[in-house]
């Protein structure tokens, strides 16, 4: 089960399905040969993904070349050029001998090899993914598992992981072990393939910067984090590592003869990496740098960017877009020769103590047409920025002090004074806050790209944005009048009142007054 050279992945090609070793793999995403890979499960995507552009440019960054487009054999050389003394030993994924490393599972010392036990008969078992009380996605699901299901799980446990109680710290690459690490990049096709191609290029120039940078990084470091021994105590330095080193969070030992048959682990009393410091600030490119809201009057230190559980909200979405506050890479850039639409992706776990709290992820499409306002000067983008903000104001008043007073009215019977602290009501309200969001999220970006250079933000939000909010505040309405449980003897009055508080708050002058001059459309 060597990864360099056995047909460990499986992969839909144009002709059918194939197995292809990793070098393979490679030369034929830069054929763009693959249309998926089959058996991995969609969290791990992007994570594989970031994991095969990190050895691909290391690999050319070493060899002086740019083009990601070569041969098997290219590959292969570098991969075990990677591995420097452990060999193949460094792409097996079974090795006996624990003295030894074997893929993305360093060597061990004789008295810890000694204390592994039982962690995973299945990959998903091994992965990353917690489930509250296994209610949510079940485990060990896998009982025929292919060895590119635990190619998967291993990689994605080993690199995206963060604390998960004593004995299992997390990675370097996210703020804090209850953080979580987003992987955000510009696009211009999504087939596995395409994406690759231009990430690694992009990839190349952001190695520069960081290795440019206060990190400390050795352009000749270590790149495979998991060929040296590791007691579980020791950490490594940034100075002995490459930019784009692969890192490894847990000591994991995959067991078995002729196929994998399951995973052995002994607990580890400090991350691998030595970076707590920096609050997930390490180089990496796929994750944005939190600066901070502009002009909340704090003081922010750099961080890592964390995905709260509430997801990706529109508002983080549209610091993103518009750089409000956080810092990108060259991998949420285009670069100068793109033209056409593209694609700005976001993908996350986000994580609680012990649990899942949600795998999140958007595509945002970005015309041709709009790039240039986003990705331009910062004077050039800061009135569509303006906007932006001004519109998500514009959706947090509708919301709280339009459509939140007409529900409660409602749900609470038509009451002489509305209490905002019944714990039923409020908890139907956030359900349905939850369903007025999703309704006017998926307008925002597509009305922030149809508004005409130059224009008039009083008009574009009053005219068009505002009218937006209130259909769908409306129809949230609607739906509570239908389907939410009421006061029997009250349900008329219950809806009269509703209306009439709803139709009330929107025309107070702090709210959306203007309406009241163009009457109930």
């Amino acid at each position: 089960m060597n990864l360099l050279t056995d047909p460990l992945f499986r992969i839909q090609a144009a002709h059918g399905v194939e197995s292809v070793s990793l070098p393979a793999l490679m030369a034929t995403l830069g054929r763009d040969g693959v249309e998926h890979l089959v058996g991995i499960q969609r969290h791990q995507e992007d994570a594989f993904h970031v994991f095969l552009c990190q050895l691909a440019t290391a690999i050319l960054a070493r060899a002086g070349h740019m083009d990601p487009v070569q041969s098997e054999d290219y590959w292969r050389e570098g991969l075990l050029s990677l591995a420097g003394d452990a060999g193949d030993d460094a792409w097996k994924l079974v090795v006996d001998d624990l003295s030894r490393p074997a893929f993305m599972q360093s060597p061990l010392p004789e008295e810890d090899a000694k204390n592994l036990k039982l962690r995973a008969h299945t990959p998903d078992e091994l992965d990353l993914l917690a489930t509250a009380k296994n209610h949510e996605v079940k485990k060990a699901r896998a009982l025929h598992p292919h060895a590119d299901e635990w190619i998967y799980a291993l990689m994605s446990v080993q690199t995206m992981s963060g604390f998960f109680g004593r004995g299992n710290p997390g990675i370097s690459r996210m703020n804090s072990g209850f953080g979580n690490r987003s992987i955000v990049e510009l696009v211009r096709r999504h087939t596995p393939g395409s994406r690759w191609c231009d990430a690694v290029p992009r990839l190349l120039q952001h190695r520069q910067e960081v290795l440019a940078g206060p990190y400390g990084y050795d352009p000749h470091g270590q790149v495979l984090v998991w060929i040296e021994s590791w007691d579980g105590r020791s950490q490594l330095p940034l100075s002995r590592l490459d930019p784009l080193c692969v890192e490894i969070c847990r000591r994991v030992r995959l067991r078995g003869q002729a196929s994998v048959s399951h995973a052995d682990a002994v607990p580890s009393d400090s991350p691998r990496i030595h970076a707590k410091e920096l609050n997930g600030v390490v180089g990496d490119a796929w994750l944005p740098i939190d600066l901070g809201k502009p002009g909340d009057g704090k003081l922010h230190t750099e961080k890592a960017l964390t995905i709260s559980p509430q997801g990706l909200t529109p508002d983080t979405l549209r610091r993103l877009v518009f750089v409000d506050g956080v810092k990108l890479s060259p991998l949420q850039r285009p670069l100068p020769s793109w033209d056409g639409e593209a694609w700005l992706t976001i993908s996350v776990l986000v994580r609680g103590q012990g649990t899942t709290d949600g795998f999140h992820e958007q595509s945002i499409r970005i015309p041709a047409a709009t790039q240039r306002r986003l990705f331009g000067p910062p004077e050039q983008r800061e009135p569509l920025a303006a906007l932006s903000r001004a519109g998500i104001d514009y959706a947090g008043t509708m919301r709280n002090r339009v459509l939140r007073p007409a529900v409660f009215a409602y749900l609470e019977g038509a009451p002489d004074r509305i209490m905002y602290d019944r714990d039923s009501a409020q908890a139907w309200w956030d359900r349905l806050a939850r369903r007025f969001d999703n309704l006017w999220s998926d307008d925002y970006f597509p009305w922030l790209w149809s508004v005409p250079e130059p224009f008039d933000e009083q008009d574009v939000l009053n005219r068009v944005w505002a009218l937006k909010l209130r259909d769908h505040a409306l129809r949230v309405l609607r739906e509570v009048e239908r389907a939410m449980p009421s006061h029997a003897g009250r349900r008329y009055r219950s809806s009269v009142l509703a209306e009439r508080v709803f139709w009330g708050c929107l025309y107070r002058k702090d709210n959306f007054p203007f309406f009241k001059e163009g009457g109930k459309e």
